[in-house]
């Protein structure tokens, strides 16, 4: 016979009768002739011996007499009970020989009833951590003390709530572990109060009650429901304060992230892993703008400028758009321009021709564009333009193509904005005139503001020269700037990278 059915035949039968067994011998005597009294006497008598081993039992045995409608009495009395049956497999066998001769004469308490009546850790093994994980998270959720819950199972509040949280995370499976049970508010501050509101929502949602949230949180439980409306409506901006948003800006200076880099066309079978490349170095260094050069858009090759914008969305979690404007045959094969790439919202995009009505009437080489677009950051207006100026032997090209890229930009975007850089391949050294004109129409070269030397980024094997470059004009200062992308199986240039603040 297994030790639930006995266990719960033999004290369901006992328990009416044990007030009267306890009771004195002169009140005893009225219920000699009962058979069942009779049958409980022998049950006693079988129990005695044990009685006398065992205070907790005794003790037990006195309480349910003295409160026999009490399940709390009933069921400590069950709980001792079954301790002594799962020892002693002599007095077990006695006892379920007994039940099986009393079962013949119909005997047979409700199991069902006494089942559903017990305390269900009393049923199972209370022995078993994981039950005891789960008897503590129900205790929690029924509104008893975190206090008493650790007291009553020789741990600490600190682990009951990690218990806790598992549990509503991923469930038993989230507590089948004992000392290393982690939830994800284990890998971060938990000191964080973003973290802390983050983690008060979660368990809300995962069932736990308002009160018990807040008694873990030290708070009210009507702030539990206003932190999960405000989630709700607004995300996670609806449960930042101001201390949050001044704690964010401390980390988050008003900078704006630049890089520009000469794609070199394609590369064939290469290029899905070299932009790939590209993406995750451009992506370590969070730009906000990215201006690029030799992109290629068509003859089979989706718009390489758009493609490195791709990867770098699925990276960063922005969403990088891309304007491109075409300027000639690459290789005589591939349509080859320049593109502005950015995560703010690109506005007025423009294409600037930068080949006729130059200054006395100079032609370039190859036709060349510029790829403009308004941006706002922090509510201010900055315009960026990307450029791969002309190849010509003739400094005056590339000079005319500068004053005309100034005045078309001033005509399409007025004086007023706040920023406005020119990026990209210039074709030119430092001291050349068209770097000469910028600086006195009020640009500063970022990298050279940063540096005094260096800075050379072509041909990226060995670079001897400097023709790349990022000019900055405005109500604004180079914070930083800096060489980036310098393997030379990504291109034949070296990227330039600013911080402006």
């Amino acid at each position: 016979m297994d030790v639930r059915t006995l266990l719960y035949g033999i004290s369901g039968f006992l328990m009416p009768f044990i007030p009267r067994l306890l009771a004195p011998p002169a009140e005893k005597a009225a219920y000699e002739d009962e058979q069942a009294f009779l049958w409980a006497k022998d049950i006693m008598e079988k129990l005695k011996p044990k009685l006398k081993q065992r205070q907790s039992l005794k003790e037990a045995m006195q309480d349910a007499a003295d409160n026999p409608s009490d399940p709390d009495a009933q069921a400590a009395f069950r709980l001792q009970l079954k301790k002594i049956i799962e020892t002693d497999d002599v007095l077990a066998e006695e006892l379920g020989r007994m039940w099986i001769t009393m079962s013949g004469y119909g005997i047979a308490p409700d199991l069902d009833k006494e089942l559903g009546q017990a305390r269900w850790l009393d049923i199972l093994n209370r022995h078993d951590d994981v039950l005891k994980r789960l008897e503590m998270v129900r205790l929690l959720r029924a509104g008893v003390t975190p206090e008493k819950i650790a007291a009553d199972f020789h741990t600490d509040c600190k682990y009951l709530y990690r218990v806790h949280a598992a549990f509503s995370q991923n469930g038993v499976y989230g507590i089948l572990s004992g000392s290393n049970i982690r939830c994800w508010l284990d890998y971060m501050n938990p000191d964080d109060p973003v973290v802390r509101r983050l983690e008060m929502i979660r368990l809300l949602r995962a069932g736990t009650p308002a009160e018990t949230i807040a008694k873990e949180y030290n708070c009210i439980k009507e702030y539990v429901y206003r932190l999960n409306d405000r989630f709700t409506k607004h995300a996670t901006t609806g449960i930042l304060t101001e201390d949050d948003f001044q704690r964010y800006r401390a980390l988050n200076p008003k900078t704006v992230r630049i890089t520009s880099f000469n794609l070199h066309g394609t590369h064939g079978k290469d290029d899905a892993q070299r932009f790939k490349q590209i993406a995750s170095e451009l992506s370590a260094n969070d730009p906000e703008i990215c201006l690029y050069q030799e992109v290629i858009n068509g003859a089979g090759i989706e718009e390489t400028s758009a493609q490195i914008a791709g990867l770098m969305t699925k990276t960063t979690g922005y969403y990088y758009r891309t304007h491109y404007s075409y300027c000639h045959l690459f290789m005589d094969k591939y349509p080859e321009g320049v593109a502005v790439s950015s995560r703010y919202a690109l506005k007025n995009p423009q294409t600037i021709d930068l080949n006729k009505g130059l200054t006395d009437g100079v032609r370039p080489l190859m036709e060349r564009f510029s790829s403009a677009s308004e941006v706002e950051i922090y509510g201010r207006r900055f315009v960026f333009a990307s450029v791969h100026l002309d190849h010509s032997p003739e400094a005056i090209v590339r000079l005319a193509q500068a004053e005309k890229l100034l005045k078309s930009l001033d005509s399409i975007y007025g004086s007023g904005a706040y920023c406005t850089v020119i990026a990209g391949d210039f074709n030119d050294v430092e001291d050349s005139p068209v770097i000469t004109y910028l600086m006195e129409h009020g640009f500063v070269d970022a990298y050279r503001s940063c540096h005094k030397t260096g800075g050379n980024t072509f041909p990226s094997q060995s670079p001897n020269t400097r023709i790349d470059y990022i000019m900055v004009r405005g109500g604004v200062k180079v914070h930083y700037a800096e060489l980036i992308l310098k393997d030379p199986s990504l291109s034949d240039h070296t990227g330039v990278y600013a911080v402006v603040e």
